[in-house]
């Protein structure tokens, strides 16, 4: 009998484990890699930035939701991933006309925040 509680209650700490969400929030400051100011106007989006998102986002007048940085090179971004491995893990892209693109991947499920330096082209 006591085997079979067990077994139950190993069933069920094991179904609720796999079912847990995690929230990872993620927010920073794009800045110039040479001169350490921040950088407005970089994109920031989950998928890679193309042309044609990029158009998209800068005529979208419904959302209100511009995924551009600030004047002081402000970002965030979150994910909801699965269990407690928090996979997959968040990635953003950030890109701005003259600077190399960069891709962060975020594994965590703090809210942290970090300084991107973005270089510029040669």
């Amino acid at each position: 009998m006591h085997l079979m509680s067990f077994l139950l209650l190993l069933l069920a700490f094991g179904v609720l484990a796999t079912s847990c969400d995690c929230l990872q929030r993620l927010q920073g400051y794009a800045i110039d890699a040479e001169t350490k100011k921040p950088l407005p106007g970089v994109y920031y989006s989950e998928v890679p930035l193309t042309d044609d998102l990029k158009q998209r986002i800068l005529s979208d007048s419904l959302s209100g939701y511009r995924p551009l940085t600030d004047s002081t090179g402000t970002f965030s971004g979150f994910n909801i991933a699965s269990g407690f491995t928090c996979k997959p893990h968040l990635v953003l892209w950030l890109e701005k006309e003259g600077y190399e693109p960069v891709r962060l991947e975020w594994n965590k499920s703090s809210l942290d925040t970090l300084v991107i330096e973005l270089h510029r082209l040669m």
